[in-house]
């Protein structure tokens, strides 16, 4: 049988054609230098896991997740079945990215993949309640492992944090006050700080601060001069890894672990039944002044 030129040069090509989730994980895989695995695709969304050794393959990570409009997850965070609308990349940080660098005597600059049994080990006792292998990007994620009172968000010893926003910029968070207004030098903080302060300026958050404990899953308790300075890193303190991704941490020894942690301290049926729209409302703002894309995972979307 003879085959025309056009037919020739054609011929092969629906073998070789690859989709769209196909494609992302090829330039996933060019992009960083850890291993990737392809979960394949499941009624039209695709699942795949990589490592990461370089804290600068993360900014790579991002750009293709907008891109490809994949959800990047902190790796243990959520399954691929509870991420909806989207494709699910699931992020594991290396071990080899756990450097903790002393800063004087009582305060050191760590590295995501850090554990919490190292600092313990350095005498930073806040984590003497927190499993040893934990990282420090799941114990910033996770509530569970942070003094829910009001205004204590300073007993994690968490000082300053560098992370990467949904949109790819990074930044170093800490202190803000009269003192240290950096923050606002940052463009998209300029936006979205005065919301923050303006969230906290509500009635049912301000009635909020003085509960038994915090019934909100951000923060904005730390962006109230309580017990100790206004602190913008704390805001991110039990996320679920939903508005930020961590880089580094400043981390400050403590003397003792948070006093006050999860199920120690509940909202009575009332606070709860006043709070029950406020907590949807607030919630959805800090998430839609931080991810309005859902670049990082939705609330619902965890564990």
């Amino acid at each position: 049988m003879s085959m025309n030129r056009r037919a020739f040069l054609s011929f092969g090509k629906k073998a070789v054609s690859q989709s769209p989730w196909q494609n992302f994980c090829q330039r996933i895989a060019r992009s960083v230098k850890g291993p990737i695995r392809d979960e394949g695709e499941l009624e039209g969304y695709g699942a795949a896991s990589v490592t990461i050794s370089r804290l600068a393959d993360a900014l790579h990570l991002q750009a293709l997740c907008v891109e490809y409009d994949a959800a990047m997850v902190l790796d243990g965070i959520a399954v691929r079945e509870n991420v909806i609308g989207r494709s699910c990349l699931s992020v594991c940080i290396d071990p080899s990215l756990s450097r903790v660098e002393p800063l004087g005597d009582n305060a050191c600059l760590a590295q995501p993949a850090a554990t919490a049994g190292q600092l313990l080990s350095l005498g930073y006792r806040q984590f003497e309640q927190v499993p040893a292998d934990v990282t420090l990007a799941h114990w910033l994620a996770s509530p569970e492992y942070h003094d829910v009172r009001p205004g204590y968000t300073h007993t994690s010893g968490l000082e300053r944090i560098h992370v990467m926003f949904a949109d790819g910029k990074t930044a170093v968070l800490g202190g803000f006050g009269v003192n240290d207004e950096s923050p606002l030098s940052i463009p998209s903080l300029q936006r979205i700080i005065p919301n923050l302060f303006e969230l906290l300026r509500e009635d049912d958050v301000e009635w909020s601060l003085g509960l038994a404990c915090w019934p909100f899953s951000y923060r904005l308790d730390a962006l109230k001069a309580l017990h100790a300075d206004i602190n913008l890193a704390r805001l991110f303190l039990g996320h679920r890894g939903t508005l930020v991704w961590a880089q580094e941490m400043v981390v400050r020894k403590m003397p003792e672990p948070p006093a006050v942690m999860p199920g120690m301290a509940m909202l009575s049926g009332q606070e709860r039944e006043r709070l029950v729209h406020s907590i949807t409302h607030v919630e959805g703002r800090v998430k839609g002044l931080f991810d309005p894309s859902g670049v990082f995972l939705y609330l619902d979307e965890c564990l």
